[in-house]
């Protein structure tokens, strides 16, 4: 009868542990591991075992918690006195999540549901990967002398906002380059914006905006993409009128290009049972204290500026 007790206040009772396989995983790809279950010092009923996907927002000096899926792993089963049990566990990644940067991380929560007693938790962090196209994306810039902002990855209403800042050729020229990321059927698309000194080229303090699309063909060779993406930001920054905010949307392809797969964005679909953009909202919301929807496409609010005068 002690032991009894002693288990319902979660001393000597049954507990939980989830080994991953890897901790580090790319969007879109299955993580896997084992659970590892023991029983305590008596007999208990479980209701259930169910691992949180949880993220976990530090930004503007807030920090928010959401969950982003519940995986049920276990229904009802009784675990006898040390008795040990091993279970499966692999779980596929939605593709539009917005990925582990400094301020932005996940964490597995596997809760045994003990029948009249206190629950056992484990935590593991798990770091979720750009999907490779983007992954290649970013080794180009990187091979063009840019590197990452330490608050690149941060969350805007439109998604997940990535910044870099030049080290080499580009750096008397431009200030910062940032864009936001969709991965579609056929390739990647990025909402560019370059941010161009005053003075380079002529020029007063710019901000410089294009959609690029990048074909899977392309991202498979970092020296082409970062070709590529030289030849942009140099047509960009020489004739910056392409590339105000009424110009582009001049040429724009308009709402309904198939924004499917923005990372971290609101252009999503259901997965696991939530709605990512429900996600984002909220989280942006809390963090900015507003809430901003999407009503015309993915591309609408990046462009929504006036032009400037040179």
């Amino acid at each position: 009868m002690f032991r009894k007790f002693l288990s319902k206040l979660g001393i000597g009772s049954a507990n939980i542990n989830l080994v991953l396989h890897h901790s580090r995983v790319r969007l879109g790809e299955a993580i896997s591991g084992e659970f590892f279950i023991e029983g305590g010092t008596v007999e208990q009923h479980i209701n259930k075992i169910d691992v949180e996907l949880r993220l976990t927002l530090n930004q503007n000096g807030q920090t928010q918690t959401k969950t982003v899926a519940t995986i049920p792993v276990s229904s009802a089963f009784v675990i006898q006195a040390g008795e040990k049990k091993v279970l499966p566990f692999t779980y596929e990644l939605p593709k539009t999540l917005p990925v582990s940067r400094n301020g932005l991380h996940y964490t597995f929560v596997t809760r045994l549901d003990i029948a009249g007693g206190v629950d056992h938790l484990d935590e593991d962090v798990v770091q979720i990967l750009p999907p490779l196209p983007l992954e290649k994306i970013f080794m180009a810039f990187e091979k063009l002398g840019f590197r990452e902002k330490a608050t690149s990855g941060t969350l805007k209403p439109l998604g997940q906002e990535f910044e870099l800042f030049p080290t080499e050729q580009f750096r008397e020229m431009i200030q910062e380059v940032e864009f936001f990321a969709s991965l579609e059927e056929e390739g990647v698309r990025l909402l560019l914006e370059v941010d161009v000194y005053a003075g380079a080229f002529g020029l007063q303090e710019k901000e410089l905006k294009r959609e690029v699309f990048f074909p899977y063909t392309e991202t498979n060779d970092v020296n082409v993409l970062a070709d590529k993406l030289r030849e942009i930001i140099q047509e960009m920054i020489e004739h910056p009128y392409q590339y105000t905010a009424s110009s582009y949307m001049a040429h724009s392809h308009g709402p309904g290009h198939g924004m499917m797969g923005a990372i971290g964005g609101f252009a999503t679909g259901l997965f696991t049972g939530m709605l990512i953009e429900e996600l984002i909202d909220d989280v942006v919301e809390e963090a900015f204290g507003f809430e901003e929807e999407m009503e015309e496409g993915f591309f609408d609010d990046f462009f929504d500026g006036e032009d400037e005068e040179f």
